[in-house]
């Protein structure tokens, strides 16, 4: 199995890395905790380059691209911290018929959980519910919110639901419901592989720049053993995630959520250890990769729960 991108996928990546760049700055993602509401103007820069529609076929005015090609895009979005609900949106586009176009802003739960919590609800437009027996969609005014005074990732409100089933229309078969949650998991791990290399590159330039007793700290042996650690960390999460992508095999979906949620919250710790004391200021953005990781880490299913998956397929 070839895991190299190809010259179409490094181009995609490069444009999505530019938009993201220049719409979502550090000091932009540091303001943003304080009106964590998602901006039209930046969902809709996303649009403009295919990201909410790239699953979608070219004859329903999509992009018409596989997985593996979502997920080399969603890894630059969680490389670029960029906000929202991103994986639903882009699984709710055969869905949806404005999605593509930036206009949709899906947020989603799943009633395997056992509290059903969703993201962004003040912004979302629609809300997917997730189900053994298909996709349903609600209204977001119609049902009860109560938002998490405090969120972990100040950049990712939460709000515990109540659902009305009365309100609901169903949107996709249990089949959907399927491919929803393993497109879902694939997608998010993607995320996670992105914001374990943004953490890294950021600890590396930091540890290229400070100096300790007349030395750069990045030539001290334990540092470069952290460093390289999670580096190892990364790349194997990473080839994980685009062999799930391309398999579409159950096991190979839940090792690869197994070892993204691990890349993303050990290389996120070890990125603000890297820091020392720097690393726990509001200023660098270390601590927003590690929240926005243990965010993640709860998505589409926890590392043991897919770990438990991938035990019993071996057995």
């Amino acid at each position: 199995m070839d895991l190299t991108m190809n010259t179409d996928q490094r181009a995609m990546r490069e444009a999505l890395r530019d938009i993201v760049r220049a719409t979502w700055p550090p000091e932009r993602l540091r303001a943003a905790a304080d009106a964590p509401a998602i901006d039209a103007a930046s969902w809709a820069a996303l649009a403009e380059v295919g990201v909410f529609g790239l699953l979608v076929p070219e004859r329903a005015g999509g992009m018409g691209l596989g997985l593996a090609d979502a997920a080399i895009l969603a890894e630059e979005l969680g490389y670029g911290l960029v906000p929202g609900p991103v994986v639903p949106t882009i699984l709710a586009a055969e869905l949806i018929a404005e999605e593509s176009t930036g206009k949709a802003i899906v947020t989603t739960v799943d009633t395997r959980d056992r509290m059903l919590v969703a993201e962004h609800v003040a912004s979302a437009t629609h809300l997917v519910v997730v189900d053994d027996d298909g996709l349903f969609q609600y209204p977001t005014t119609d049902c009860v919110a109560e938002p998490s005074a405090r969120p972990l990732d100040p950049l990712t409100p939460m709000s515990v639901l109540t659902l009305h089933a009365g309100s609901r229309e169903r949107v996709g078969s249990a089949q959907d419901a399927a491919h929803w949650r393993s497109a879902g998991t694939t997608l998010t791990a993607a995320l996670q592989v992105g914001l374990a290399q943004g953490a890294l590159d950021l600890a590396v330039r930091y540890a290229k720049e400070r100096e300790q007793f007349g030395r750069t700290i990045g030539s001290f042996q334990a540092v470069k053993h952290l460093l390289a650690e999670s580096l190892v960390k990364v790349d194997l999460a990473r080839a994980a995630v685009l062999v799930a992508a391309l398999s579409h095999d159950d096991a190979e979906v839940s090792s690869a959520k197994v070892l993204a949620d691990k890349a993303a919250t050990e290389v996120g710790r070890c990125g603000i250890q890297v820091h020392g004391g720097m690393g726990f200021t509001w200023e660098v953005l270390a601590h927003l990769f590690v929240k926005r990781a243990w965010v993640l880490a709860t998505a589409f299913g926890s590392a043991d729960e897919h770990a438990q998956r991938v035990a019993d397929a071996v057995i």
